[in-house]
């Protein structure tokens, strides 16, 4: 994995360098049909041009031949290397386009409808300025052919067709060289981007892999240290009180340390979607009272007290029991580390048209505004500024299993206040269906 994260990042490093021309992808099969619309165009011009002055070679044979010569470069690239560079056979379509424009009729043949379609082929592989010089060549090319044309430049009616010409063929590469230049531009920063969700992605599939691999390989000492805590305390009778203590104070550390590495594995499992629920209709009073009991220990030590606002009656919800309950366990327990101590809880339940909602309010510091909408995010961690504080994956383990249940769940809190974290989800219909 460290490996697929690593040529990633190097995929990433490659394509995003600054200032590198990326081409565009696909463009050489565009620029050859290019070849074939150009040689169309020549003969409907061709229909409209009625000068002879110049003209060596008729016009529909010289098509004849340009198709002829089309086919044979597009054989001859199978063979040789050289031509399948796009830059080489366009310079070779200008010698060719020049012979054309020369043998039927200079300033007035319709072949140059060429030169416009190569400046248009250069545009897709040069950059602007490129494309800007490389049509300034063309142009002198066209001029110089056009006067030793036997049609020559001596009509000033000639001259002004030339001009034209010459001005619509920058024109056209001007506007083609920044079309495509932005283009380019746009298919840069997509790759950019595209390299980046690579290298974020092959970073969590690393960070999953690692906490998975770690997780449990945390869970066999565990195991073992938490039997060797549990044979100590069978023996307390012959322990001094001291000794008690520390075997009661290295028990309550191996449960924090089960707890992380089961959120650990949760969130991983949840992660790569390994969860499945068992659903079934199920009154939420009686997961709740069950959540309570499970932290009671921890509530009688810290004298808070727990008390549950309940309506006479509550439409069942199919939900899966154990992962509910999971859901109100790390809520609650969240609510127990920060409320002080001889504080209190508050747990209520009602409905709405379509879910069954349980609020749990405590009457701890609260949470700051800015803050609230990150606290079900993994690893974030809201402290109080006493130490309390965890890794982050309790209420979002409770996000995800609530979401996954087709639910949702939120907070709202004022600093100083307290917080209440509410979660709903939807209700049993009559016919047993949500």
């Amino acid at each position: 994995m460290a490996e697929v994260a690593k040529r990633q990042n190097k995929a990433g490093n490659k394509s995003s360098r600054p200032g590198r021309w990326v081409p565009l992808p696909g463009i050489d099969r565009q620029v050859l049909l290019l070849r074939w619309l150009a040689l169309l165009l020549v003969l409907v011009l061709h229909v409209f041009d009625r000068s002879s002055a110049g003209v060596l070679f008729p016009v529909p044979p010289m098509a004849l031949i340009l198709v002829g010569y089309n086919g044979l470069l597009l054989l001859l690239m199978r063979y040789l290397r050289w031509l399948r560079r796009p830059l080489n056979y366009l310079a070779l379509d200008t010698v060719v386009a020049t012979l054309a424009v020369y043998l039927t009729g200079g300033y007035h043949s319709s072949f140059f409808v060429l030169y416009v379609f190569i400046a248009i082929g250069a545009a897709f592989y040069l950059e602007l300025v490129p494309t800007i010089v490389v049509t300034l060549g063309i142009g002198l090319i066209y001029v110089g052919t056009c006067y030793v044309n036997p049609a020559s430049l001596q009509p000033l009616y000639a001259v002004y067709i030339m001009a034209a010409k010459l001005l619509l063929l920058l024109v056209v590469a001007v506007l083609c060289a920044l079309l495509l230049e932005q283009l380019r531009r746009e298919h840069r920063e997509t790759e950019h981007e595209r390299a980046l969700v690579m290298r974020l992605t092959a970073l969590d599939e690393l960070q999953e892999s690692f906490v998975s691999a770690v997780s449990h390989e945390l869970r066999t000492p565990l195991t073992c240290i938490k039997t060797s805590v549990d044979l100590l305390h069978a023996t307390s009778a012959a322990l001094s009180e001291a000794q008690v203590e520390l075997i009661d104070t290295i028990g309550h550390h191996v449960g924090r340390l089960e707890a992380l590495v089961t959120d650990l594995l949760e969130s991983t499992r949840l992660e790569a979607e390994q969860v499945t629920l068992s659903k079934q209709p199920t009154d939420l009073r009686l997961l709740v009272k069950r959540a309570v009991e499970a932290l009671r220990p921890l509530t009688d030590r810290k004298r808070q007290t727990i008390h549950l606002h309940w309506p006479d009656t509550l439409t069942s919800v199919e939900v899966d029991r154990r992962r509910i309950e999971q859901v109100l366990s790390n809520i609650l327990s969240n609510a127990s580390k920060f409320t002080p101590k001889g504080g209190q809880i508050d747990i209520s339940a009602r409905e709405t048209f379509d879910s069954v909602q349980v609020c749990i309010v405590d009457n701890g510091p609260g949470i700051p505004e800015e803050e609230q909408p990150r606290v079900f995010d993994k690893f974030y961690v809201v402290t109080d500024g006493r130490g309390l504080s965890g890794v982050g994956l309790g209420l979002y383990i409770a996000r995800q299993l609530i979401e996954l249940h087709g639910g949702r769940i939120w907070v709202t809190s004022q600093v100083g206040e307290g917080s209440t974290f509410c979660f709903a989800v939807p209700k049993l219909t009559q016919e047993g269906q949500r």
